[in-house]
């Protein structure tokens, strides 16, 4: 599936920048340390940009989630964080519901912006131990229950320091906050989070 032109230019880009200031970044603060935020579209229910998020997580939007990959990280060169990331890592889907889907949108959308940044992709850095079911309607004590200890750092993360976490859509935090205690926990130093979407 492809987004048409027509489309394109009434998505809701966010008007932010990538920094400590970000939305995303101080839906974080006094939680979990955090370098950076950023995100490209603004999400609400029954909008464009949840038709265009459900076609990439369930209608099989393997190109569309690698193309707003590449946009993303094109606005991230124009303010230089290319020169401050060693990794890119994606927020893990459980390998059952990855085999079923047959992709994971967070893997594709940061596939992308490794070709636009020359930022090395470190697809399994993460695990999911166990798998859950969706959290659309769940709220920030109800996520933050259901992601509990789900998430285990392997080898392919050693040595790093300065990575980004990579998803397709931040609600609560409450996932990116988990996996960013898993990868501080094995010596990783500083960490941001970029998203394609963020529920304003």
């Amino acid at each position: 599936m492809e987004v048409c032109w027509v489309c394109y230019a009434q998505l809701p880009f966010s008007v932010h920048s990538f920094g400590h200031q970000n939305p995303v970044a101080k839906s974080l603060w006094g939680r979990v340390p955090i370098w950076g935020g950023y995100y490209l579209l603004n999400y609400q229910s029954q909008t464009m940009t949840s038709h265009i998020l459900k076609s990439l997580k369930y209608d099989g939007g393997v190109i569309m989630a690698k193309r707003f990959g590449i946009l993303m990280g094109e606005e991230l060169h124009k303010q230089g964080f290319h020169l401050h990331c060693e990794g890119l890592i994606p927020v893990p889907m459980h390998p059952k519901k990855e085999l079923k889907r047959g992709y994971n949108p967070a893997k594709l959308i940061a596939q992308g912006i490794s070709e636009s940044l020359g930022i090395d992709l470190i697809e399994n850095a993460l695990i999911k131990r166990n798998a859950t079911v969706s959290q659309t309607k769940k709220n920030r004590i109800e996520r933050w229950y259901q992601t509990q200890h789900h998430f285990d750092v392997t080898a392919a993360a050693q040595g790093l320091k300065q990575v980004a976490l990579v998803d397709d859509v931040f609600t609560t935090g409450a996932t990116a906050e988990r996996c960013l205690r898993s990868l501080y926990s094995v010596g990783i130093e500083r960490a941001a989070v970029l998203s394609l979407a963020f529920t304003v």
